[in-house]
């Protein structure tokens, strides 16, 4: 990302165009324990094409997590379990182990979500293949953050400084409004903060977002977005 100028001031909308919401947004994460900490850029044949992106830096190269692994962290955390609970009985606690973290439900694509991860679909050519590496964590320093701006006519990506005193922003990315099929919430995600964005071509890319709701109100549906 480009370091600020002087001049550079927070991002505004063009002369009749009105700002709906605005939301931190980043690619989503896997969630279930095979795809935990992982994301992955895939065409329509499942390829994975993160090097074909242009302009994209080099990132990590993901692989599933080992069957085995899994299985051996959970056995220890059960142990670990079963020792505070022997611990607290010994100490005349209440004998209540640690609660459990909130289960993840039943995937709706299992090919997506437990068996494979992708947070890119895009067929040579297709829309979601021109988004900005700058969404992937992975990628992006720290100093920076990526958010998602809906205006009546357009969806944006800015780039911004991790720093609230700096009001300095970038466009890294638009798209009309036209230029986007459907968005739906994906369930199947950690505090259920995962969203999908379908193109009209097809193509298609799972954010995440803290305050994702902010831009669902008005983009699911997107014909549901008021003009001004």
């Amino acid at each position: 990302m480009a370091a600020p100028s002087r001049a550079a001031h927070r991002w505004q909308p063009a002369p009749g165009e009105h700002e709906l919401a605005r939301a931190p947004v980043s690619f989503a994460t896997g969630a279930a324990d095979r795809v935990a900490g992982r994301r992955w850029f895939r065409d329509a044949e499942r390829r994975d094409i993160q090097t074909e992106l242009p302009g994209w830096p080099a990132g990590p190269a993901y692989r599933l997590r080992s069957r085995v692994i899994i299985a051996l962290g959970a056995t220890a955390q059960v142990v670990f379990a079963l020792a505070l609970i022997a611990l607290a009985a010994v100490l005349g606690g209440t004998g209540v182990g640690p609660s459990a973290s909130e289960s993840l439900g039943e995937p709706d694509e299992p090919e997506n979500e437990t068996q494979d991860f992708p947070v890119l679909w895009a067929a040579p050519g297709t829309l979601a293949r021109t988004l900005p590496w700058q969404l992937d964590p992975a990628r992006r320093p720290d100093t920076d953050v990526t958010h998602a701006v809906l205006t009546d006519r357009r969806l944006l990506v800015l780039g911004a400084l991790d720093d609230p005193t700096d009001p300095w922003e970038e466009v890294l990315w638009e798209t009309e409004l036209s230029g986007i099929a459907t968005v739906d919430r994906r369930r199947f995600s950690t505090a259920r903060r995962d969203f999908r964005i379908v193109f009209t071509d097809g193509s298609w890319c799972r954010l995440t977002s803290p305050d994702g709701e902010r831009l669902l109100t008005h983009l699911s549906p997107p014909q549901d977005v008021v003009s001004h």
